[in-house]
C-alpha cells in the first residue's frame, strides 16, 4: 500500500480525502488503522463521523459512510479544482509549480458564480498594471476613478474583484474584494486595506464585501474570529459548492487536470 499518501496527524480528514479521490475505492476501519501510524480506534470513528458530517453538506456528495467504510463517490478527475485545494490544505503551498496561481483562478471562477455576476483576476501573472485594472475595474462598474495606487503594489492585497451589476449604467452595485490564501498560515494574512480601497475607486464601502478564499475547510469553533477579521469565508466546502453550479471553464479544467496528475505520479 506504498502508493497511498502517508499519513500526517492533525490532517486526517485531508489525508482521508485525498486517498479516496486518488484511488477510486474505498477505506474501512481496519484499512485506515494499517495505513495511519499510531492512530487509535476512537480517531477513526471521528474521522469517519466528521467526513460523512461534511459530505453531508456538499450539493453534491462526496463520500458515502456506511458500516465502518468510506466510500468515494466522485474521482479526481472528476473534481481536479477540489482535489488541487486539498492537497495544498494537506501539504502546504510552498511549492513552485504553478498551483497558486490557479487556485487564484479557482477562487475567481467559484466567486463568478456565487454572485451569478463578473469577477476581474488581478493576482495572476499578467503585463497590465494595477492602476490599469483599477481604471478597468471602475469603467466597468460605473465607479469614479480616483487616487493612483502605489507603484510598489501588485494588487494590494486583493487577487480577485467580484462585482454584481445591474447593467443599468449606474455606480452603486456589489462588490466583494477576495484575496486568495492557498498556504497553510492563511490566518496569518492582513486584511485588506480598505481605507486605501475605497481612496483608488469612488466607491461606497457599504457596497463593498471583503472576503477571503481558503483551501482550509474552516471549523466551526474557528468560524467567527476568521469571520471578523477577514469578512466572507470562502473555504473548501463553499468553493466546491460554487464552483461546481457549472460546468468549469475548459482551459482551467485542463490546466488544473494537468497539474494533478503531475503531483499524483510523484506520489506513485
Amino acid at each position: 500500500m506504498s502508493d497511498y499518501i502517508g499519513f500526517i496527524p492533525g490532517k486526517g480528514i485531508e489525508w482521508m480525502e485525498l486517498n479516496l479521490l486518488m484511488k477510486g475505492t474505498s477505506l474501512n476501519k481496519a484499512q485506515i488503522q494499517g495505513l495511519a501510524d499510531g492512530i487509535e480506534e476512537q480517531d477513526i470513528d471521528e474521522l469517519l463521523t466528521d467526513i460523512d458530517w461534511r459530505s453531508g453538506h456538499y450539493k453534491v456528495p462526496l463520500y458515502q459512510v456506511r458500516n465502518n467504510k468510506v466510500t468515494p463517490l466522485l474521482s479526481w478527475q472528476e473534481v481536479p479544482e477540489y482535489f488541487l485545494c486539498l492537497y495544498y490544505s494537506f501539504h502546504g503551498a510552498s511549492d513552485d509549480s504553478g498551483g497558486t496561481a490557479l487556485f487564484e483562478k479557482i477562487s475567481a471562477s467559484a466567486l463568478k458564480n456565487y454572485l451569478d455576476g463578473d469577477a476581474i483576476s488581478l493576482g495572476f501573472p499578467t503585463k497590465t498594471s494595477f492602476n490599469s485594472h483599477l481604471d478597468n475595474i471602475a469603467r466597468l462598474c460605473c465607479e469614479e476613478r480616483n487616487m493612483l495606487a502605489s507603484s510598489s503594489y501588485k494588487d494590494d492585497g486583493v487577487d480577485v474583484v467580484g462585482y454584481k451589476s445591474f447593467d443599468d449604467g449606474r455606480s452603486s452595485n456589489l462588490y466583494v474584494l477576495l484575496q486568495c490564501a492557498a498556504g497553510l498560515h492563511w490566518t496569518s494574512k492582513k486584511p485588506i486595506p480598505i481605507e486605501r480601497w475605497t481612496n483608488y475607486i469612488v466607491w461606497f464601502q457599504k457596497n463593498i464585501i471583503q472576503s477571503i478564499s481558503t483551501v482550509e475547510y474552516v471549523k466551526k469553533r474557528h468560524w467567527d474570529k476568521h469571520a471578523s477579521t477577514y469578512g466572507m469565508l470562502l473555504d473548501r466546502l463553499r468553493i466546491y459548492n460554487c464552483l461546481y453550479q457549472s460546468e468549469v471553464e475548459q482551459d482551467l479544467r485542463n490546466e488544473t487536470l494537468t497539474w494533478c496528475r503531475t503531483k499524483i505520479d510523484e506520489i506513485e
